[in-house]
Order: structure tokens, then C-alpha cells, then sequence
């Protein structure tokens, strides 16, 4: 919820209505004017804006930020998301073209030599831009040329082939306790967003940090696999009607607390399911 509100705006919007809006700097107060079409709906102050760093990246180099907001008579409410998922770090892929989000897609990182687990772990909490290429009969993601993942087979995802046999593809990606998840279009109507400017971080730390030293062992265990051991991943596992990006129920929940959900199970929710463990397992 804004602070500071302008309810010569606000009062003029029927209530409990979701509005686009961009945030501007504002660099005299070292917060964030919220404008939408109707005007401007409030600030973000300055002890606001101190709990969203990366926006800073934003503000250096001269740009806007756009999303929605909740207005309900005198309460407006930004979605803002989760502050590590706001700024990607890195830039788009130049040349590609952009996916629009919604719906978040696992990523199956195991396949990966480029990039190993603990790397990922080692990322945090964060969002980065990600290429997709069809590489075979699957979809392969990459990070600043690095394979990061494999999104599935290609065709589970017929759209996206279709799409990347007329220009690169990129999209978002989200990143959380080593789990990966790709964010595709919710609306198949409204499948590209617009591109994103490149941005200076300033700073020359890789992206993606460094991998941890194997031991001896380990390291003989990886150079000495037998490649017979390993399978081709199964091919169109979603049933036709699931081929196309379709909008999921998430109760109009914003994308960001649809990946969340993906990421976090309820604690609730997990004690109850472990009181049902318990209880089939007891004698009667």
C-alpha cells in the first residue's frame, strides 16, 4: 500500500479496479511517482523505494518501470513482486525477440555440463533473460551462451518451435533456492512483451559464479560415465490439448506470486501432509 496517495485520482476510479501504471523517478523526494492514465495515483517514498534496490539500476540510467496497481477508493496497492525478481541480471539477448510471462514452466537443469547445481545455488534469489534454441527434438535454454537448462520436448512446446524457426527467442527466467523456472506467455492473443533496454550494472562479477572445486574422487566419477547409461528424454509427454501456452488458473494471482507458489510449498500445508503420513502409517 502507498503512503502517500492522490485521491483527487483515486476517488475518480471505481473501486477495486487493477490499473497499468509506470513508476518514475522522482528524484527530488528519491522515490517513485506511480502514474497511470487516469493521472498520478500516488509515491513510493524514499524509505519505500530502500526496500527495492535493484530499482536504483533504473533510476541511474533514466528509465521507467511499468506494472499494475490496485485501486480501492483511498488504498493503492503496487504490485511490486519480489524485490530479486525485478531486475534481470543480465541483459536481453540482442536481437531476440521477447516473450510475454505468466505461466511458469520448470527448467531441468540436470542436464547441463555448462552449469553445475551448486552454481545455481550459488545465484540466489534472482531473474536473468534466457535464449531458447531447438536443439534436436528438445528445447534447450542458455544464459550469455552458457546451456542452462533444458525446457522440454519440443513437441510438448509446438508454439515455441514454430516461433524459433522465425526469429530467436528470449524470455525471463526465475531463480530460487537452485530451482529454475521460465516465464511463457499466459495469453496466447498477447504472446510478445516489449523489448528491454540494456542496462550498465557497473560491475564485472560473472553472472554466474564460479564452480566449486571437485574432489578427486568426483571428478574421476564424471570423466568415466558410460554414455549408454543415459536416455533420451521421452517426447511429446503433454497430451496434444496441453501443447499451446494456455492461461492456468492462478486465482488472478500476479506472476510473481505464481512463482513463489511453484518455488515455496505452504508450511500449513506440509505439516498436514505429513500428519497424513503419520496417520496411515499407524496400526489400528
Amino acid at each position: 500500500m502507498l503512503d502517500f496517495v492522490c485521491l483527487s485520482t483515486t476517488l475518480s476510479i471505481p473501486a477495486q479496479t487493477q490499473v497499468p501504471v509506470t513508476l518514475e523517478a522522482d528524484n527530488r523526494t528519491g522515490g517513485w511517482r506511480i502514474r497511470s492514465l487516469f493521472g498520478t495515483l500516488g509515491w513510493l517514498s524514499a524509505e519505500e523505494t530502500a526496500e527495492f534496490p535493484d530499482l536504483e539500476l533504473l533510476r541511474a540510467a533514466g528509465m521507467t518501470a511499468s506494472t499494475t496497481a490496485e485501486v480501492d477508493l483511498d488504498d493503492v496497492a503496487v504490485n511490486l513482486g519480489l524485490a530479486p525478481w525485478h531486475i534481470a541480471h543480465n541483459n536481453q539477448p540482442e536481437g531476440t525477440v521477447l516473450l510475454a510471462g505468466g505461466v511458469p514452466a520448470a527448467v531441468d537443469t540436470s542436464m547441463t555440463s555448462d552449469v553445475q547445481q551448486s552454481q545455481i545455488e550459488a545465484m540466489g534469489t534472482a531473474s536473468v533473460f534466457v535464449e531458447f534454441h531447438h536443439i534436436g527434438d528438445d528445447i534447450v535454454i542458455t544464459v550469455d551462451d552458457s546451456v542452462f537448462g533444458l525446457l522440454g520436448p519440443a513437441a510438448d512446446y509446438e508454439l515455441l518451435a514454430q516461433l524459433l524457426a522465425q526469429a530467436p527467442i528470449a524470455a525471463r527466467a526465475y531463480i530460487a533456492s537452485g530451482m529454475v523456472a521460465v516465464d511463457l506467455p499466459a495469453d496466447p492473443q498477447q504472446l510478445f512483451a516489449p523489448n528491454v533496454p540494456p542496462l550498465s550494472f557497473g560491475i564485472n562479477t560473472p553472472l554466474i559464479p564460479s564452480p566449486l572445486a571437485l574432489g578427486g574422487e568426483a571428478a574421476d566419477e564424471l570423466l568415466n560415465f558410460d554414455p549408454e547409461e543415459f536416455v533420451d528424454p521421452p517426447h511429446a509427454t503433454k497430451p496434444e490439448s496441453a501443447r499451446f501456452f494456455v492461461r492456468p488458473d492462478f486465482d488472478n494471482q500476479p506472476a510473481t506470486e505464481a512463482f513463489q507458489a511453484l518455488f515455496h510449498k505452504d508450511p500449513a500445508t506440509d505439516a498436514d501432509d505429513a500428519d497424513e503420513a503419520g496417520d496411515d502409517g499407524k496400526e489400528t
